[in-house]
């Protein structure tokens, strides 16, 4: 009998996670929207007044400028050493990027889990899922596989009816397999 693959599921649960993470993003930007277009209004008339306040200050900037220009030269000079340290940012993010995809995965999990009507095992299934993502999308094939074996043992020493229709899908295929 030919191995089946089996298929990491993690990569679907995080498209899902993010993509549930994005409508709720939008939600509560539509519930938050309309209360911030309330303030509006009384920002737009202090608007005149901090165009007059820009302009008067628009001189002392300009000085400042040139203040920040020589602070930037300086800036300039230490960039060789920000370059060495950008080796642990990457990891550091890395490390980020890793933890968002879990939870990602973890959410996107329970947004099937709930989809498929099976609320009660969204709740118990990522408390076991972090753990081994991987060997529990694995176990359940290798589950269904482990059935037909015995099946074809059993078909094999009794042909009764009894047999077939407690396990119909299996027993086919276990005839196949075994003719």
């Amino acid at each position: 009998m030919p191995a089946v693959p089996t298929i990491d599921a993690k990569p679907f649960y995080a498209y899902v996670g993010a993509g549930d993470a994005a409508i709720e993003s939008l939600r509560t930007a539509v519930i938050t929207l309309p209360e911030a277009f309330k303030s509006v209004p009384e920002q737009l008339k202090t608007v005149p007044a901090s165009l007059k306040a820009a302009r008067e200050q628009l001189p002392t900037q300009v000085k400042d400028l040139q203040g920040q220009f020589v602070q930037l030269q300086g800036q300039i000079a230490q960039l060789p050493l920000l370059a060495s340290s950008l080796p642990a940012q990457v990891k550091e993010l890395q490390a980020t990027f890793e933890k968002r995809y879990d939870e990602y995965a973890i959410r996107g999990e329970k947004v099937v889990a709930e989809l498929r009507g099976g609320k009660a095992k969204a709740t118990a299934t990522p408390a076991a899922k972090p753990a081994a993502s991987k060997p529990a999308a694995a176990k359940k094939p290798a589950a269904k596989k482990a059935a037909p074996k015995p099946t074809v043992a059993e078909t094999v020493v009794t042909e009764t009816p009894t047999v077939t229709p407690t396990v119909p899908a299996p027993a086919t295929s276990s005839e196949t397999q075994v003719s």
